[in-house]
Parts: structure tokens; C-alpha cells; sequence
């Protein structure tokens, strides 16, 4: 057989490989081609395609190009060789084959959009957006012409548009499921969840084995509040494709929220292995990490997301959380600065200067500090302004209404400002309420009152990072002073109820998944009616309700498992002058972390916190107390989401108390 009949017989078996999808084969039957011709055109042009179809893109580009300075003419060879440059991220390169590949062929959608697309991955998207837009009109029939315009559109923020141009490709090919994926997608990023849902459903419907729309879909269960349906879809998945990062690191989230610590971190870890080079990844288990309390290691994986991407402002944040958790709190106060509240302020004030440090001598100084978060948090980060009056300065606070009253009693607050009014042009100073640690920290030893800036606390100024538990000290919760009346009012109304101890209930705090509508979760808490009221049940004392909305039937259920009448003060959440009053009264307030601790802090007492896992910084990240709360006890959620050691020891506690 000649040399000829040999390469004719290695190019027919290579194509007869290649039809069959035996790219492997294919790739053998070329290079054996080549063997016999080096510089063979079609046997250049077919092992490049084939390469590139393996992923091996580097060595793609090297036969494509041998194969187009032979084949000037062919648009097949040009347009493989612009989409082995846009493998390769080299998009100008790309873009200008593409054209090429358009002049040779100008009724071939599939080089059109190629051009538009490499525009668009330049930074060019108002020429991409264009040029598709001209495509759709002159190709109104091709649905990946639409899905394409979609994806241009919703990459310039043109949210109703690319909705538009989705549906459209989809409705002239229902089963181009990346077309339903970005439309399910793009609906949850505008946080329409249900939408969403039945997106990636029908997405799944299409397409069994589209995996990226079962994570997709876990994602947005999870976002609904369903955890432990989400949970079972990501174990769906990890079963099914064992080295998806993204599959284990969605499952470590729901297993999470579920308060499985340990579950949860061990699914992190197995994404962290999976996905080296992620940052996301590393920040998601050194949260975790924190979330176990194992700090020493959250700290080495914070600092590796960072190193894989210094400006991830939600690895700052966390590592904040982790810092402000274990007493570190110059260092944590230092990464609270990138929690999101600062750039919704600028967005609604922008020509309003926030800042976070304050003047060496605010003596004189008129400083407005600025609400932010919810109400516990406002009260919370208030024991800061104490320290500014001290130190000669007139502080204003841009409060929300529901606290003005309250505030209004407090020494040192010379001003308010109703909500959604804008800070004061007057001020000097402008400086939302979260930043209150970070900026009283910098300030100088000899502007702090007396007894903070005593003995050989005066010397400790240069180890805070390193000593940050103890400098500076952390101020007592804001002094919220009840009224006389309001107290005998509540007095009388306790009464009314039953003989004393008087002992406050509730049972969930913050904002339900279901209701949070957002892609960035808030911390809920919550615990069961019915170990509470096991762990309660043989305590004496009169019980109050003081849950804010309680849903239909709870306090009644409450009182069944107590066997005992739970009396409802709920009403109190929406009068918190009422509420304080009782606060100061009651003798024991039993629940999780919400604004009325917050409140019961400021009234001078203490309470029984739960605190479930994923807790919260403020109740730190071990033991029975807080640095923020001191007086109250903290009853842990155990790592594999049990309530029953932390209950036996509330019933423990509250039994010891009453004898």
C-alpha cells in the first residue's frame, strides 16, 4: 500500500472515529497521518478540532493555526481556530478569526455570534449588545441568537430585557436548557425564589443529567428555607458526580443552616480538596472552622482564600466575625469595615462622607452616628456614644423611630433624627453605628474617662491586636432607663397574671428563611416549642410570652406542653417603652438572641441565651458566657444540632435558682 492509500486509510478511519464520538481514536488516526504528510492540511485541521474537543486547547491552537496559513480560505478552519482562542481567554485574537470567518461565510450564525461574544468578554458590551440585536432581527428563528442577546443584556444589568430574550429562546427551542439555567438564574438573582424554582425544575425535566441546574436548584431551595431539601438534592448530586466542589459546598451550607456543624465541615473540606484554587471555597470552610470553634485552622484557611483573592470582601467580613468571636478586637473591628451596610449608605447619601476613624481630639466636635442593621444591633453598638459625650464631642443619632423614645433618656445624646432623614449638614463628623468600636479603639488613652486609661492600661496602646480582649475595654450595654409609669403599669399587669417568678419566653429570633428574600443570609434563630417547654416544664413561676409575631396557635401549643397557662405579652414588641419596663421586671428572660436581649441587657439584667449553631459572634464561639452580655448565661446548640445537653443544663440552672 502506498504512502498515499496509507494516510487516505488513517484520515477515513480518524473521521469514522470522530463520527462515532471516539475522539481518543480519532486523535491517534490524525497523528498517524501526519506521521506520513507533517504538513497534510485536513490532518492539521482535524487533529486541532480533535485536540480541542479533549480539552488539550494549547496544542489545538498549534495545529489550527499550521492548518489555517494552509487553508486561507476554509471558514471551518477559522472558526476552530477563533474558538480555540476563545478557549484560551485570548478574545482579541479570537474576535479578529471570527471575522475572518464571517467574510468567508456570512450566513454562519455560529461565527457572528462568536464575534459578538468576544466583544463582549473584552468589556465591550454595547457593541456585542448591538451586533446581536442585529442578529436577532436578521435571524429572528434562531433561538441561540436569542439566549445569546439574554446573556449580553443581562451582563449589562438590563434585567427585564434579557428575561425577555430568554423566554423568546426558549420558546423557539424548549429544550435548550443553558437558556433555561441563566433564565432560572437570572430570576434568582432578582430574588423572585419561586420563579426560580420552576425554572430549574423544568431545566431538570429537559435535561436528567444537567447537573449545574440541580445545584442551581438546591441554591435556591435553600434560599426558600427548605434546608433539608436542599440537603438531599446536593447528596443527589455529590453521588452522582463525586468531584463537583460546588455539590459539597452547597451541601456543607445546608447542612449548616440545619446546625450540623460537623457534618458540615467535613463536606467544606471535601470541597476545599476538590477546589485548590477557589477562594470562595477556603472561606466557606474557615467559617465553618469558626462555627466549631476551631479557630487556630479558620484563621490559616481565612488567610488562604485572601492570598487566592485579597479583595473578597466577604472572606474580610468573616474573618471579622471569626476575630470580634475569640476577643481579637481591634483586629476584628479592623475587617467589619467590609460588611455591606457602608456601601448602601453611600449609595442612598453619596454626597455624604462616611467615616470610620475619628479626629485626634473630638472635643467640640458634633459626630451623627447612623443606624444601621436592626434594632438589637442599634442598642448594641450604642454603648459605644457614651465615650464620645465623654470625651467633650455632641452626639447626634439618625435612629429608627421604634427606639427614638427610648433614646431620647439617655445622657450624652444631645439630638435625634427621624428615620430615613438624612444626617445633619452641621455634623463634622458622619459615622454609621458599626463603626463606633473601630473608631473609639484609635482614639487617644488621654481622651478615654479616667477609668479606662488607668494603672498599666495606659501602656497596652501598641498590643491591642494582640491583647485586644482587654484593650479597649469593652463598655456595659447602653443604660435604657424605663419609665415609672410604664413600670407600674407592667407591675400591675404581671400581677394580673398569676403569682411570681415572672419568667419571659421566646423562642425564635430574626427574620425566617422563607421571608429573608435575600441572597446574603441574615442569622435566624430558632428552637422548638416543645424541648423548651420540656426543659421548662417543672420550673415554678408564671410564664410570659413575649415572642414577637407568634404564629397561629404557638403561645396556646406552649401552654399545652407546659401544661400551664402561657400568658401573651406579644403585644409589647410593638411598644418598646412597654417592653423595657417588663424587662426590668421579670425575674428570669429565657430564649434566643433578639432585640428584647438586647433591651433586657440595657435594663441592667441578665438572661438565659440559646444559642444556636451558626452562632453569632456577639455570643462568641465557646463557653457559658459573652464578653458583650455579662451576667447572662449562653446554652449552647451542640456541633451536631442537638438541643439536649444545653436544655438538661437550663432546666439544671433554672432548678438551682428557685431552690
Amino acid at each position: 500500500m502506498s504512502n498515499q492509500q496509507l494516510l487516505r486509510a488513517h484520515l477515513e478511519s480518524g473521521i469514522r472515529a470522530h463520527n462515532e464520538g471516539n475522539i481518543e481514536s480519532a486523535k491517534v488516526a490524525y497523528l498517524c497521518a501526519l506521521a506520513l504528510t507533517p504538513d497534510h492540511p485536513d490532518a492539521l485541521h482535524l487533529l486541532g478540532v480533535a485536540l480541542l474537543q479533549l480539552g488539550e486547547t494549547t496544542s489545538a491552537v498549534d495545529y489550527l493555526e499550521r492548518a489555517a496559513r494552509k487553508l486561507r480560505d476554509s471558514p471551518a478552519v477559522a472558526g476552530n481556530l477563533a474558538q480555540a482562542y476563545f478557549s484560551l481567554q485570548r478574545y482579541a485574537e479570537a474576535h479578529a478569526m471570527f471575522r475572518k470567518a464571517c467574510r468567508l461565510d456570512p450566513r454562519n450564525v455560529r461565527f457572528q455570534l462568536g464575534v459578538a461574544n468576544s466583544l463582549a468578554l473584552q468589556g465591550k458590551h454595547a457593541e456585542a449588545t448591538g451586533l446581536l440585536r442585529n442578529l436577532a432581527h436578521r435571524f429572528p428563528d434562531n433561538a441561540l441568537v436569542w439566549f445569546n442577546l439574554g446573556n449580553a443584556l443581562r451582563d449589562q444589568s438590563a434585567a427585564d430585557d434579557a428575561l425577555a430574550s430568554y423566554r423568546q429562546a426558549l420558546h423557539l427551542d424548549a429544550r435548550l436548557v443553558q437558556a433555561r439555567n441563566n433564565l432560572a438564574d437570572l430570576l434568582h438573582k432578582l430574588l423572585r425564589f419561586e420563579e426560580a424554582e420552576r425554572e430549574y425544575r423544568a431545566c431538570i425535566d429537559v435535561a436528567p443529567e444537567y447537573l449545574l441546574a440541580r445545584c442551581n436548584l438546591a441554591s435556591v431551595v435553600m434560599d426558600l428555607g427548605r434546608f433539608g431539601e436542599a440537603e438531599a438534592l446536593c447528596r443527589e448530586v455529590a453521588a452522582r458526580a463525586p468531584d463537583e466542589a460546588q455539590a459539597h459546598t452547597l451541601l456543607g451550607a445546608a447542612l449548616g443552616h440545619q446546625g450540623k456543624l460537623l457534618d458540615a465541615l467535613q463536606a467544606h473540606r471535601t470541597a476545599a480538596r476538590l477546589a485548590t484554587r477557589d477562594a470562595k471555597v477556603a472561606q466557606n470552610l474557615a467559617a465553618t472552622l469558626t462555627d466549631c470553634g476551631r479557630l487556630p485552622e479558620a484563621m490559616c484557611w481565612f488567610a488562604r482564600s485572601l492570598a487566592l483573592n485579597p479583595d473578597l470582601a466577604s472572606t474580610h467580613l468573616l474573618m471579622g466575625y471569626a476575630l470580634l468571636g475569640q476577643g481579637r478586637l481591634a483586629e476584628g473591628w479592623a475587617e467589619y469595615g467590609y460588611r455591606p451596610w457602608p456601601d448602601l449608605f453611600r449609595a442612598q447619601y453619596p454626597h455624604i462622607l462616611l467615616a470610620r476613624t475619628l479626629p485626634a481630639d473630638v472635643s467640640g466636635k458634633h459626630i451623627c452616628i447612623v443606624k444601621e442593621q436592626g434594632l438589637g444591633d442599634e442598642i448594641f453598638f450604642l454603648r459605644f456614644a457614651p465615650q464620645l459625650h465623654a470625651a467633650g464631642a455632641r452626639v447626634t443619632c439618625c435612629a429608627s423611630d421604634k427606639i427614638g423614645g427610648l433614646l431620647k433618656r439617655v445622657p450624652g445624646i444631645a439630638q435625634l433624627v427621624a428615620e430615613n432623614i438624612p444626617p445633619p449638614a452641621t455634623a463634622d463628623v458622619v459615622i454609621l453605628a458599626g463603626d463606633l468600636p473601630h473608631a473609639v479603639s484609635d482614639f487617644p488613652v488621654s481622651a478615654l474617662p479616667p477609668a479606662q486609661s488607668a494603672g498599666l492600661m495606659s501602656n497596652l496602646r501598641e498590643f491591642h491586636c494582640h491583647m485586644g480582649i482587654f484593650w479597649p475595654r469593652i463598655p456595659p450595654p447602653l443604660p435604657l432607663a424605663p419609665m415609672p409609669a410604664r413600670v407600674a403599669e407592667m407591675r400591675e399587669r404581671l400581677a394580673a397574671s398569676g403569682p411570681p417568678p415572672y419568667l419571659g419566653l421566646t423562642w425564635r429570633g430574626g427574620t425566617p428563611p422563607r421571608e429573608q428574600r435575600m441572597v446574603i443570609w441574615a442569622l435566624y434563630k430558632e428552637i422548638g416549642i416543645a424541648p423548651l417547654a420540656a426543659a421548662l416544664r417543672k420550673t415554678a413561676g408564671t410564664f410570659i410570652a413575649l415572642q414577637r409575631k407568634p404564629a397561629d396557635g404557638e403561645i396556646h401549643a406552649l401552654s399545652q406542653a407546659l401544661e400551664r397557662k402561657v400568658h401573651d405579652f406579644t403585644d409589647l414588641n410593638e411598644d418598646l417603652e412597654g417592653m423595657l419596663a417588663l424587662l426590668a421586671l421579670l425575674d428570669e428572660y429565657i430564649g434566643v438572641s433578639n432585640t428584647n436581649v438586647h433591651l433586657r441587657a440595657s435594663a441592667g439584667r441578665h438572661a438565659r441565651v440559646l444559642v444556636p449553631c451558626q452562632p453569632d459572634w456577639r455570643w462568641m464561639y465557646g463557653g457559658r458566657s459573652s464578653l458583650w452580655f455579662p451576667g447572662s448565661t449562653v446554652y449552647r446548640q451542640s456541633l451536631r444540632g442537638e438541643w439536649g445537653a444545653a436544655l438538661a443544663a437550663l432546666e439544671h440552672d433554672l432548678s438551682s435558682a428557685g431552690s
